[in-house]
């Protein structure tokens, strides 16, 4: 909340307002990204359901390290936690998608891609070196989480990853 009834004391929240902003669009990306994927599948095992629980786990976190570094945004531990957060739900969510390739064997839609290795080592260097320059890492997360808002159409990006049954082959 501001600290008064002024203008100023709304604009000195910005920090704030920017990363609940952030962190809107991100839960919002996944869960189109999540609908669409589930959408298409066929099967689904214990662990899938258990992925999707702990991929479910990761994303509660969200709203706790956006109030943390909205209040102290240039502070290593909350920047690091905010984008640690984010990272483990990339890796959650890819891993999710991992295992429903591999029970959806004969849906050649599901494919690790570059988009998906760019966006896991994006998470990855901001949650190492966020700390550093905050609102370089703030930016280049906000422009690779944006970069998912088009949904993959699967026809140009190949990059298989599942061996077991030739997934995206």
């Amino acid at each position: 909340m501001p600290g008064g009834s002024g203008v100023e004391d709304l604009l000195a929240l910005g920090p704030t307002i920017l990363a609940y902003v952030l962190s809107f669009f991100f839960i919002a990306i996944y869960w189109v990204n999540h609908h669409l994927i589930l959408h298409d599948v066929t099967n689904v095992n214990r662990k899938i359901l258990w992925c999707n629980i702990g991929w479910l786990f990761v994303m509660s976190f969200i709203p706790f390290g956006t109030a943390w570094v909205g209040s102290y945004p240039d502070s290593w531990t909350p920047v690091t936690l905010y984008f640690a957060d984010m990272f483990l739900a990339c890796i959650t969510f890819h891993l999710m998608y991992y295992l429903i390739a591999c029970e959806n064997c004969n849906n050649g839609r599901f494919r690790l891609t570059p988009r998906s290795i760019i966006s896991i080592l994006t998470y990855f260097l901001a949650m190492l070196l966020g700390g550093i320059n905050p609102p370089a890492a703030y930016v280049v997360v906000a422009v690779v989480s944006a970069w998912w808002i088009f949904p993959e159409n699967g026809k140009d990006e190949t990059a298989g990853f599942c061996e077991r049954c030739q997934v995206g082959k």
